[in-house]
Formats: C-alpha cells, sequence, structure tokens
C-alpha cells in the first residue's frame, strides 16, 4: 500500500492521510482453543496452522463438559482426553507446543479460567450459522463467550458452505465507530498491521439519510485520521460509508477487499431481543465468512 485511503460516502472522492506503532505483538503467540468434537471441530482444527504469521506457536485444547461429575462421566472424560491428546499429536508434529485440558462445569466460566491459568491471549471458538431457539437461550453460544471472556475471542466461521482458506493471515479489516468500545480493537488492529500485507478500516454511520448525523461524518474521518498518525509507516486504506446496516457493510467490505480477518470492538448488551437477534460479531463472522476477533474496550 502507498499511502492510506478512504472513501467517505457522500463526500468527494478519496482522501489521502500521512501515515507513526512499534509495539510487539504477542497476544496469538499462545491461543486457547475451546473443542466441542463436534464436526466444526474438523474445521476449526485447521486455523491454528492461519495464524503463525500473527507469531502464534502454542495451543491449549480444552474440551469442557458441563454438570457434575459421576462414574459414567469419569469414562466420557478419559475419551475426551484420548481425543485431545490425539488432536494435539497432529498440531504437535506441525511445530505448535502443546497443552489439554478437560474441564467439568459452566462452559464459559471454565474457558475464561483455563485460559488466565495457562495464560492464553486469545481463545478460538467455531461461530455456528444456525440455530434454535432452543441453542440460544439454553446453549452455549460464541455470544456467551464474548460477554463473559475477558480477553480477545477470536470466532471461526465453522458452517459447512463456508470456505475458510488455508493461506496466513495476511489481510485486516478493522471496524470501528470511534468510540471509547472500540479503543481495544484499534490498539490490536494497530499492532497486528505491522504483521500484514494489507487492511482496510470501515465505519458505518447514519449522515447520510440522518441531518442530525452530520457531525458524525466528521468526527469519524478525524478519529480515523488519527489512526494513521499512530500507524506510522504501516498504510491502510479506509471506507467510510455514511448509511447501510453495520454487519452486512463491514462483510460486504471484507469480502470486497478479501480480507483474512476481521476485527472489532465488544459491546456489553444484555437485552433479551439482541440475544435472540445474535450479536453483531456473530453476524460479521457469518455474513463475512471470515475470521473475526472481538476484543474487549480494555484491549
Amino acid at each position: 500500500m502507498h499511502g492510506i485511503r478512504a472513501w467517505i460516502a457522500n463526500a468527494q472522492g478519496w482522501r489521502r492521510w500521512p501515515c507513526r506503532v512499534g509495539l510487539e505483538e504477542r497476544m496469538f503467540e499462545h491461543i486457547l482453543v475451546a473443542v466441542d468434537f463436534s464436526p466444526a471441530w474438523q474445521r476449526l482444527q485447521t486455523q491454528p496452522e492461519r495464524l503463525r504469521s500473527l507469531g502464534c506457536n502454542r495451543l491449549t485444547l480444552v474440551h469442557v463438559r458441563g454438570g457434575a461429575r459421576d462414574e459414567e462421566e469419569a469414562e466420557r472424560d478419559e475419551g475426551a482426553a484420548k481425543q485431545l491428546d490425539e488432536a494435539a499429536a497432529t498440531l504437535q508434529g506441525k511445530g505448535f507446543e502443546l497443552d489439554t485440558v478437560v474441564g467439568t462445569g459452566p462452559v464459559v466460566e471454565e474457558l475464561v479460567r483455563v485460559a488466565q491459568e495457562r495464560g492464553a491471549g486469545v481463545i478460538l471458538a467455531g461461530a455456528h450459522g444456525h440455530r434454535t431457539l432452543d441453542d440460544l437461550l439454553l446453549g452455549c453460544t460464541a455470544q456467551d463467550l464474548i460477554r463473559g471472556a475477558d480477553r480477545p475471542v477470536l470466532l471461526a466461521p465453522t458452517d459447512p458452505s463456508v470456505e475458510l482458506p488455508a493461506v496466513p493471515v495476511s489481510r485486516l479489516l478493522l471496524a470501528t465507530d470511534g468510540s471509547p468500545a472500540a479503543g481495544g480493537a484499534e490498539a490490536v488492529f494497530l499492532e497486528l498491521l505491522r504483521h500484514c500485507d494489507s487492511a482496510v478500516v470501515v465505519s458505518v454511520g447514519g449522515w447520510v439519510d440522518q441531518r442530525e448525523y452530520a457531525a458524525e461524518r466528521q468526527a469519524i474521518e478525524d478519529h480515523v485520521s488519527a489512526l494513521a498518525e499512530r500507524a506510522g509507516k504501516h498504510d491502510f486504506d479506509a471506507e467510510l460509508l455514511g448509511r447501510g446496516r453495520p454487519s452486512a457493510e463491514i462483510a460486504r467490505v471484507a469480502q470486497e477487499h478479501d480480507v483474512d480477518l476481521v476485527i472489532l470492538g465488544r459491546r456489553g448488551h444484555s437485552l433479551l431481543a439482541e440475544r435472540l437477534l445474535g450479536s453483531t460479531a456473530e453476524a460479521v463472522c457469518q455474513q463475512a465468512r471470515r475470521l473475526t476477533l472481538v476484543v474487549p474496550d480494555n484491549g
């Protein structure tokens, strides 16, 4: 890339910003992988190799079984441990340092506990494309993990219709609204940028259809300009869109730019209606058909 270009919806063409981050990226060095032994797991276990380009060299494979532990469950745990060891051997043969854990209890709490205990910087989990109402209300969903985790969650679309390439991650997309809640995602984006070949920043607002949001366009333009200053020599393109549904527009730009990884911030919503509709992060993951990293606002 040469210089930073940004398309401002309802403005005059491309703008070019001057483009300085030097923090060493270690977040992806150790990844906790949530394993459920479903058919989706076969797809999920191919993803760590793609993350070597971001520094990944250590994996902790975790299978969590809910409920109390009895004799029958103990036998199942032994079976799960054997399956984990087999998966670990395969990944270890590809050069990763491996650890395995079979846990019992609330799935999200156990995943977070193990991540804290083992020092994993990211939790990798599958995001299923089709779920029933019972799944949403009773099951452990990717949305539950996003809300409950104290560190970034990396979602991989596991729908059979999604073809995830085997190539290393090298093209980024940052989705931001310029708010403090996006600060963690922005920091991660700037740190990963130096490892990648190309990147684009996307912001979706409402200034085209609603005059009261006119100042929003200037604010996000100024914010992206400040990001460019922080990025220094590591350039990125930007698309600042004045209308549209955020998840759909982010997915569209991700496909147009053929990005490998979408990065966005987590927002702490808890309304039942939003639970039923699904989180923006899950929607982006499925619509963009890409790896999606959800980052808490504390980075």
